[in-house]
């Protein structure tokens, strides 16, 4: 959310720049001010020049440095506070010199219109949008009751002030409003992403993101010539259908989740994908290792498993084993991420004729 803040501010900031500078050669070409201040006329064009094209600049560092968005914030505030303190010094001045008497009212009309902009596009931070308002519409307003004697000009401008902190207000009410329902649009496309991703009995990744993970790392194999070693435990864990039988479903669940958990925690350290591939069906897709290696490891849950028992809630519980298939890829052996499962399946296969409880490697 502070990135959103950080790139809506400077999105908001690219174009005010320029009619700071317009306002003020407009103030200037009417009230004489580069026939009597001809090098300060020319300098505050240059300032206003160089306050605008940092507005573009910051814009630019920001999206090239992103983690930094609240410095990225701060200095963009100060460039715009700076340019509006600027612009109500340069009204004041031309209000209180008689000779821009010329100018008065285009003074006047160009204050309070950079004064509306500015409360309506800053409002994202009303604190600040209310300084920022104020440093360019206070010295005005102060000259107008003070020094002209006009109360209905003053009373005009008291009116303007009051509907541009109603604005400010309202308008960052409704930029809040704005975020919090796209952060919630965020987190909603989030979700679904991730449950589009999940099995959501055990947490692991389904089906078709280890499938999507698989093709992706078959193809890199082939391109790069690396070792692609995949453990499918597709632990068919060893008549599962008699647990559910027996005990119910709901125990079935717990089996499951409690072996997702230590099937991950058994090979959390190599960087792998786990899912659950549908049913009791397990799958593990690791990239890189030699197939020894991956074979212990699988070993390693095999036993564990063995000989942790599955504990219900009233009290009683019950063992469960697994078969596991594993293969490695190959180039010259296997020429996609299908005949890779086929091969470990057939290692699976052979695993469970075989007596279960073990593991069987592809040939």
């Amino acid at each position: 959310m502070l990135q959103q803040r950080a790139e809506d501010l400077h999105e908001r900031a690219l174009i005010g720049g320029v009619f700071y500078l317009l306002s003020w050669l407009l103030v200037a070409g009417y009230g004489g001010g580069w026939e009597r201040h001809p090098r300060l006329s020319a300098v505050l064009v240059l300032v206003f020049v160089v306050l605008g094209v940092s507005r573009v600049l910051l814009r630019g560092w920001a999206r090239r440095h992103p983690e930094q968005a609240g410095l990225g914030m701060r200095r963009q505030w100060a460039m715009l506070l700076a340019t509006a303190t600027l612009w109500g010094g340069i009204s004041g001045w031309v209000l209180l010199d008689p000779a821009f008497a010329g100018a008065h009212l285009l003074t006047m009309l160009a204050t309070s219109a950079l004064a509306m902009a500015f409360a309506q596009i800053f409002a994202v931070n009303r604190r600040i949008a209310l300084v920022g308002t104020g440093v360019l519409f206070l010295p005005m307003l102060s000259i107008v009751v003070f020094t002209f004697g006009q109360p209905g000009v003053a009373l005009v401008l008291l009116l303007n002030l009051a509907y541009l902190v109603a604005v400010i207000g309202r308008s960052h009410r409704e930029y809040e409003g704005k975020l919090v329902l796209e952060q919630q649009l965020r987190e909603q496309r989030d979700r679904f992403a991730t449950l589009s991703r999940t099995d959501a009995l055990t947490g692991l990744a389904n089906r078709g993101h280890f499938q999507q993970g698989l093709d992706e790392r078959v193809a890199a194999a082939r391109a790069d010539g690396s070792a692609l070693s995949v453990a499918f435990l597709i632990a068919d864990l060893d008549h599962f259908k008699s647990i559910n039988d027996r005990y119910g479903h709901a125990a079935g669940d717990r089996c499951l989740r409690e072996v997702a958990a230590l099937l991950r925690a058994c090979f959390e350290e190599c960087d792998a994908l786990v899912a659950r591939l549908g049913g009791e069906e397990f799958g593990v897709l690791l990239a890189g290792g030699d197939a020894a290696r991956i074979a212990a490891m699988a070993e390693t849950f095999r036993a564990r498993l063995e000989h942790a028992p599955i504990r219900l809630a009233d009290g009683s519980h019950f063992e469960v084993t697994v078969s596991v298939g594993l293969a490695q890829f190959s180039p010259g052996t296997h020429r996609d991420s299908d005949a890779l499962y086929a091969a470990a399946d057939e290692a699976l296969y052979r695993a469970k004729t075989s007596g279960r409880n073990r593991i069987e490697m592809a040939a």
